[in-house]
């Protein structure tokens, strides 16, 4: 044997005994010591990739976890961590990770930004691999072409930042949230303040580079239109990896107009609100308006009122925006002193609650942007609530301890045009408007003190009440804003109908269902509410 492979076989056997020797003393899984040598078996540079693995015994695995747990409510003891951790600089790591996992019993859950509301991506019941793709984040924009390829550890904030360093006449039609990550956000359709001009995130996916269970790499054109059709909204984690998005770049002005302003009950917000959800939805393409509603004291009373605040971003300057308004909807009372001419890259600051003169470059900073700490679930409307149902509602939140918040935004305009099969994600035409209920733990150390288990059972009796005024059969929801409490079961389709559902309707479901069974028949990709296998 020459010097240099009884030095590499030396090495390899020392980092297998170290990992092996660290994972008993943590681990009770007797196959855990294979995993890690399985995983350095299969690397040509055995020192590289053991700087890219890590077990719960290293010191940089809890902060590692940590730095992009987005909902910081599983920032506890309690939360189940992965077995191990994978960072890697290349796709063939991610291939002898889905090699190993499958060989030695891991299920693996894929984390690009770390933003699923329910922590699916990083926690998980079961011995489970974390690929985590923050070291894989390159951005390709071609402004000729009209195009940018994303791999998956990109976060929004990342991609809008590169492209406004490439032209201020692009953009991506995607979230206002700068640390969402690409690879997953696309993957269940994706919506932002471009979603009435354009449509949702995962309508403008031209092309994937996707590894499907058997570690091949697939785009377009050889994983087939049906495969491409389900990773589009359908829940891409359900099928294999998505890699890398190729994205097409749609045109926006030089500068955009943007303006907020606020409502209570004493200047007429129910009124106002209960027109705006006849207006919003099919006003000029270019004006988006988005509100938040919540509970408020009286200055220093003890008296509640709600207050509604309007975010408007109008695909044009504020000459043109006012005498729309004017014509469509006076009640609101935009004026000129409100407006703001910016470009498109800082009102995605805006809409952050940051100024616009806040530097653009925060947007690649992951550690700047606040963290969530909450609880939510989502619904769509489809007739517009009565003055009798606000009210209503409105009571509701008034009864909660400041905790609450609604956020609204209108649909219509160009998500009116796309059918409800063109891609996975159906709430199209006739939905009026998508809310999203949120109750925070701030001010509590977990959300199992009896204050945070009192705002999640407010949060379910908000969602009891609203049964009446939002889509039924099904009750519509958000995949991207998954909830457990529509259920997990998935043994049979009548179990998993139960939120599957709810997220894709009938028919897409039925297809998604068929698709797994083609491209993951023995469901290695699973995880709660994926797409199941019967």
């Amino acid at each position: 044997m020459k010097k240099s492979q009884l030095s590499s076989s030396v090495l390899l056997m020392v980092l297998s005994f170290l990992f092996c020797v660290s994972w008993a003393t943590s681990l009770s899984s007797s196959s855990s010591g294979d995993l890690i040598s399985c995983l350095l078996s299969k690397s040509k540079n055995v020192t590289t990739i053991s700087q890219l693995i890590f077990t719960p015994v290293n010191a940089s695995f809890l902060p590692i976890w940590q730095v992009a747990v987005q909902n910081t409510r599983f920032l506890k003891p309690s939360t189940r961590r992965p077995s191990v951790i994978v960072t890697p600089m290349e796709e063939t790591l991610i291939q002898t990770c889905v090699y190993c996992a499958k060989k030695h019993g891991y299920e693996i859950r894929i984390r690009s930004g770390g933003h699923d509301y329910e922590g699916l991506s990083y926690t998980a019941d079961v011995p489970f691999v974390m690929l985590d793709f923050t070291n894989m984040r390159s951005i390709d924009v071609d402004v000729a072409k009209r195009t940018a390829w994303v791999q998956a550890g990109a976060t929004l904030g990342e991609l809008y930042y590169k492209i406004s360093r490439e032209t201020d006449t692009l953009y991506f039609p995607a979230g206002v949230c700068p640390t969402v990550g690409v690879g997953g956000y696309m993957g269940g359709g994706g919506y932002g303040n471009l979603l009435r001009k354009y449509g949702t995130a995962a309508d403008n996916v031209l092309d994937a580079r996707f590894m499907d269970v058997d570690g091949n790499i697939l785009d377009r054109k050889s994983m087939g239109e049906d495969l491409f059709w389900a990773i589009r909204g359908g829940g891409s984690s359900s099928f294999g990896i998505v890699l890398a998005w190729k994205l097409s770049l749609v045109p926006v002005p030089k500068k955009v107009t943007v303006f907020i302003l606020n409502k209570t009950l004493e200047q007429g917000a129910t009124e106002i609100f209960h027109k705006y959800q006849y207006v919003a939805p099919n006003i000029d393409r270019n004006l988006h308006i988005r509100t938040q509603v919540f509970a408020e004291y009286i200055g220093n009373t003890t008296k509640k009122t709600i207050r509604i605040m309007f975010e408007g971003i109008y695909q044009g300057t504020t000459d043109t925006l006012l005498p729309l308004l004017s014509r469509k909807f006076p009640e609101l009372g935009v004026t000129r002193e409100i407006c703001e001419e910016i470009k498109m890259v800082q009102s995605t600051l805006v809409f952050w609650g940051l100024p616009s003169s806040t530097p653009t470059q925060i947007l690649t900073n992951r550690s700047a942007i606040a963290k969530l700490n909450n609880k939510s679930k989502s619904d769509y409307v489809r007739t517009p609530i009565p003055v009798s149902g606000l009210r209503k509602i409105w009571r509701k939140l008034i009864q909660n301890d400041e905790s609450a918040l609604l956020m609204i935004n209108p649909f219509g305009g160009r998500m009116a045009d796309f059918s409800e099969t063109a891609i996975p994600y159906p709430h199209r035409a006739g939905v009026l408007l998508q809310i999203l209920k949120t109750v925070d733990f701030n001010g509590q150390p977990s959300d199992t003190t009896p204050t945070s288990l009192r705002r999640i059972a407010w949060l379910r009796s908000l969602d009891a009440l609203m049964t009446p005024y939002v889509s039924n059969n099904p009750r519509e929801a958000y995949s991207n804003y998954n909830d457990l409490d529509l259920g997990v079961g998935s043994a049979n389709y009548e179990e998993a109908s139960v939120w599957g559902e709810r997220y894709w309707k009938r028919d897409n479901f039925k297809k998604l269902i068929r698709i797994k069974a083609k491209v993951d028949p023995h469901n290695f990709f699973r995880r709660p509410q994926s797409i199941p296998v019967f």
